[in-house]
């Protein structure tokens, strides 16, 4: 979004922004708000019936936000309220990333368990929730690149719609460079549950994993088997991910399809 319309090829009526800021609060209040002792009886239940209630929750919301923003095409607002004003989504969407890349995500992971029960799943989220700013940044500028080549231009001038001059020409170029970034990602998110857990500090207690074993290992010396297959198994993991990246940015890489 924010690498290929910028600042200035979204434009929304007066009225529409107006009506967007009215009914935001309305549309998280009856997605989320009315919802909270669904989800949180789901989030006592189990992880994947609380990512379904979740999912409930935002498609309702996608829903009333929809509705709200067909309303001024309906209703065909003229005079002032119906100018068009350029929306600046690079710039606040750029801000929003800034504002994410500045909290250390160990300590905030920290934090978190220091507040509530330890959890792999809340683990997940934190990392998942924090660590897509850098392959946004990698994937818009990209974007930026991408939509002022020829070939983009050609697809504007033939009258293809927005969407799929972006998901069919433009994504396509940009994503396959993007894709070793988002092996490298995983790879670290694999580190740092790995180090949370050797710290005491990700999973449960009665939760197992390579980070525990090797916690575990430091306690025994003399049990090398805890040290040497967790260590072996997280470095294989991680080079397996590497290549991966690299293999899926070969096979979906425009330019080497013959």
């Amino acid at each position: 979004v924010a690498g290929f319309w910028g600042d200035d090829r979204i434009k929304l009526s007066r009225f529409s922004i107006g009506l967007n800021l009215v009914m935001l609060p309305v549309a998280i209040f009856y997605a989320f708000s009315t919802r909270a002792f669904i989800l949180e009886d789901a989030l006592a239940g189990s992880f994947p019936q609380f990512l379904f209630q979740v999912l409930i929750s935002l498609l309702l919301f996608l829903a009333i936000m929809t509705v709200i923003n067909l309303l001024p095409r309906l209703l065909k607002i003229k005079g002032a309220l119906s100018k068009p004003v350029k929306i600046p989504l690079d710039i606040t969407i750029s801000r929003i990333i800034e504002v994410l890349d500045s909290i250390p995500v160990l300590f905030l992971i920290i934090t978190l368990v220091a507040i509530s029960k330890p959890s792999v799943y809340m683990v997940m989220i934190v990392i998942g929730l924090t660590s897509w700013t850098s392959i946004a940044r990698f994937i818009r500028a990209e974007l930026l690149k991408i939509r002022g080549l020829p070939y983009i231009e050609a697809s504007h001038a033939m009258g293809f719609g927005q969407l799929r001059i972006l998901f069919r020409h433009a994504l396509p170029n940009a994503l396959t460079p993007v894709l070793i970034t988002i092996a490298f990602g995983i790879a670290g998110a694999i580190l740092i549950e790995s180090t949370l857990s050797f710290l005491g500090l990700g999973a449960s207690a009665d939760t197992v994993s390579w980070g525990s074993l090797l916690a575990e290992a430091r306690k025994s010396p003399d049990s090398w088997w805890l040290a040497i297959f967790p260590g072996g198994a997280i470095f294989l993991t991680i080079t397996l991910f590497n290549l991966l990246g690299e293999g899926l940015s070969e096979a979906m890489d425009p330019r080497l399809r013959k």
